[in-house]
């Protein structure tokens, strides 16, 4: 039997059980997935955008177990996108080849299985929006069409951005978003940098639904937590 092309991977999603546990950051993912359950009530996909003011502030990290946390605990045929086409972590992070993405690809193009690679025994899905081979840059509109073309594939599009200061998220299209989660470090990211960001968000037009406090210090010892 030959291998499904890309265009038939997409269009009729295997739903494998999710046999993989969440890892420890995605089990405290929970109240995100329910703080975003209500967008997931309509017939197309939602996108979310997981951005943060500054590099190194976590970003990747929150989007990718937020990812295996949905397809896994919340059951959801989720797809995860690399959009840092300069460090494409998160890509790497799951062995994709990230030499090529999805705005490369017309989606008419049917020997293209190679852009999409599933998670064994999960519902998740990762790629990469842009390949490092492609040269310039990207524009918003481009972006916004590969979106609207995912929606009636997953339930759930994750877009890992490039972080508000890095100069490349506002090619991310955060207008044709559904959401955008800000993640700021604790006890790092100065305020006015946050607020900055945010109004930058807001400014392109991003329904920003909240921010995700990460690497939050805890000065309680795990034994006495426990008991609380």
């Amino acid at each position: 039997m030959s291998e499904p092309t890309l265009h038939e991977q997409l269009r009729e999603p295997s739903r494998v059980p999710a046999t993989l546990p969440p890892r420890p950051a995605a089990a405290e993912l929970s109240s995100l997935l329910a703080a975003v359950r209500p967008l997931l009530d309509h017939d197309s996909g939602v996108v979310l955008q997981i951005v943060a003011a500054t590099p190194g502030e976590g970003a990747s990290t929150i989007a990718r177990e937020f990812a295996l946390h949905a397809a896994t605990s919340g059951q959801r045929h989720t797809l995860l996108i690399d959009a840092d086409r300069r460090h494409p972590q998160t890509a790497r992070e799951f062995g994709f080849n990230t030499g090529r993405g999805l705005v490369e690809a017309p989606w008419s193009v049917d020997d293209e299985t190679d852009l999409v690679q599933p998670v064994p025994g999960t519902l998740l899905s990762v790629t990469c929006l842009v390949g490092q081979h492609r040269p310039g840059r990207t524009d918003a509109g481009t972006v916004g069409d590969v979106y609207r073309r995912l929606r009636n594939q997953f339930e759930l599009i994750i877009v890992d951005c490039p972080s508000v200061a890095s100069g490349d998220y506002l090619e991310l299209a955060p207008e044709a978003a559904d959401g955008v989660i800000l993640v700021v470090r604790a006890e790092a990211t100065r305020p006015a940098v946050v607020a900055h960001a945010k109004g930058q968000v807001e400014q392109a037009g991003g329904n920003l639904l909240g921010a995700v406090l990460n690497r939050r210090s805890n000065y309680i010892p795990n034994f006495l937590y426990r008991m609380l």
